[in-house]
């Protein structure tokens, strides 16, 4: 009995790792993965000024935001979990001019600003990578794009 729920138990993971891989590789868009709600097609560029950093904003998507009021009305930018956390958090004071770069999104019926670099003037910080996943401050990123073989065997 020990024997078959050890072999089910070893099937049952296998079969979650091809669900994962079937799934990763449906990603793929020119042999990068995409994050889904970051259309790197849609970036633009946005300046104003920041009127509050919070680490928790309640009834909006959870992680960092960063509130900029610029020319066009006032933004919600996201800057995930990791941004505003830690030794290496970003620092950026309510009434700093910046330039933010990212991607306007939906999220939960609510329109919210994927941000994906900040530029205060002085300090430069990247949020998100260049297709949209969110970078953990202070950690070593890879060089290299990584790349998927598909279950047909093409790239």
């Amino acid at each position: 009995m020990k024997k078959l729920s050890g072999v089910l138990w070893c099937l049952g993971v296998v079969a979650s790792l091809m669900v994962s891989v079937r799934t990763q590789a449906a990603a793929v868009t020119n042999n990068r993965v995409a994050s889904p709600l970051y259309e790197v097609s849609k970036e633009v560029t946005l300046e104003g000024n920041v009127s509050a950093v919070k680490a928790l904003m309640p009834g909006h998507i959870p992680g960092g935001h960063m509130v900029v009021i610029t020319s066009k009305g006032t933004i919600d930018g996201h800057l995930g979990p990791y941004a505003l956390n830690g030794k290496n958090r970003i620092s950026v004071p309510v009434g700093a001019h910046v330039k933010i770069v990212g991607v306007m999104a939906t999220i939960h019926g609510s329109q919210v600003f994927l941000v994906r670099t900040i530029d205060t003037g002085t300090n430069k910080y990247t949020i998100r990578s260049e297709h949209g996943f969110l970078l953990i401050p202070g950690a070593v990123q890879p060089t290299k794009s990584i790349n998927f073989v598909s279950p047909k065997g093409g790239r």
